[in-house]
């Protein structure tokens, strides 16, 4: 069975365009959020932290060292696991991505969207950022939501949005964008799989 990789130099071989790797971080300069890793964890993304992973025991030492969340391109995760892990926005803005084995999104989920824009400030130098803009342009943005997951004590994270048609939260933070850091080609993946 093809890992990623494999299928990704296979189609190198043939002349077709890869997906850049990348990590993400939020951008929004001068607040708290700026900088904050964009991290897998739930099927979801949330704002620093660390990621969510699993290997299985048979892979023993050759289970990727997990430090980040790693992207192929915005479409999908950079992970060993056959079949790889598919990234989407569902219908009420939350970026996800697939579990393991799986191709099944949300009905009515986002596949892309996503496009480098430039961002100019009066108080800063112009910098480029990953956005998120709906099939019929009427919306779009990235947003960090406030969310208190079971069993933290009350402790906020912000999970991750696009500004869907359907988007309704409140209390959010319009984030200029997702900062990408480019890897090198054929950097190590991120992980087995995120979960």
């Amino acid at each position: 069975m093809l890992s990623l990789r494999h299928a990704l130099t296979f189609f190198l071989a043939l002349g077709t365009t890869v997906a850049q790797i990348l990590t993400l971080t939020a951008s929004l300069p001068d607040s708290t959020l700026d900088g904050q890793p964009v991290n897998a964890d739930g099927e979801a993304f949330s704002l620093g932290g660390s990621p969510a992973s699993y290997c299985p025991t048979e892979v023993g030492t050759a289970c990727p060292n997990v430090t980040a969340t790693v992207f192929a391109g915005m479409s999908a995760l950079w992970v060993e696991v056959p079949g790889g892990q598919e990234v989407y926005v569902q219908t009420d803005g939350a970026l996800g991505f697939t579990q393991a084995h799986s191709a099944s999104v949300p009905p009515g989920a986002y596949i892309g969207g996503f496009s480098n824009v430039t961002v100019a400030s009066d108080c800063h130098a112009p910098w480029d950022v990953i956005t998120w803009n709906a099939p019929d342009g009427s919306t779009g943005g990235i947003l960090a939501c406030p969310e208190v997951p079971a069993g933290t004590n009350g402790t906020a994270i912000y999970q991750v949005y696009a500004k869907t048609p359907a988007f309704n939260k409140t209390n959010c933070v319009t984030l200029a964008g997702l900062l990408p850091t480019y890897l090198p080609a054929g950097s190590p993946f991120g992980a087995w799989q995120y979960i």
